[in-house]
């Protein structure tokens, strides 16, 4: 019976063991999300850019209604790096905060874009349209427009991860 017992107990602990070893080999989910900003993105935006495990940078040309490639209708001016995990942690810890939003302003500017995000979850995708020039973006899932907001009060630390995905060797 005490042998039986030993057993079991092994048994146990290694399923334990096997089940601690898998779910840290998970990706990170991200940082959490502040409420204001889950209501803003929705679900679905948010279930994508939290479980997303590739993320493409682009620079973008304001020309929008073009050919492929575009992200958000608007062209492709040269592809940029994969983003880096620590590099997409920086970036999801800004999107997520309430913080880095202006919910309660609006502003008269034209939304010219030029950097851009496709941001993959398995087969799903949402993209992140910047426009530095008014420190607005634009965050939208396959052909839908796009939700736009600004993001006045992270514009240092947008410029330095920018700075950081396009430097140049």
């Amino acid at each position: 019976m005490v042998g039986l017992r030993k057993a079991l107990l092994s048994v146990a602990w290694i399923g334990a063991l096997i089940v601690a070893v898998a779910v840290s080999a998970l990706p990170s989910r991200a940082a959490p999300v502040d409420a204001a900003v889950a209501k803003f993105l929705g679900d679905d935006m948010l279930d994508i850019l939290a479980s997303a495990d590739r993320v493409e940078s682009f620079q973008l040309e304001a020309k929008t209604d073009v050919t492929d490639p575009s992200v958000q209708g608007y062209a492709v001016r040269a592809t940029g790096p994969v983003l880096t995990v620590g590099q997409l942690e920086r970036f999801r810890g800004l999107i997520f905060a309430e913080s880095s939003y202006m919910f309660d302003k609006s502003k008269r500017c034209p939304f010219l874009a030029d950097t851009g995000f496709v941001f993959h979850a398995g087969a799903r995708q949402a993209s992140i349209v910047l426009s530095q020039s008014c420190m607005l973006w634009s965050f939208a899932r396959a052909a839908e427009r796009g939700k736009i907001e600004d993001y006045d009060p992270i514009e240092a630390d947008i410029k330095m991860l920018l700075a950081e995905f396009f430097e140049r060797p």
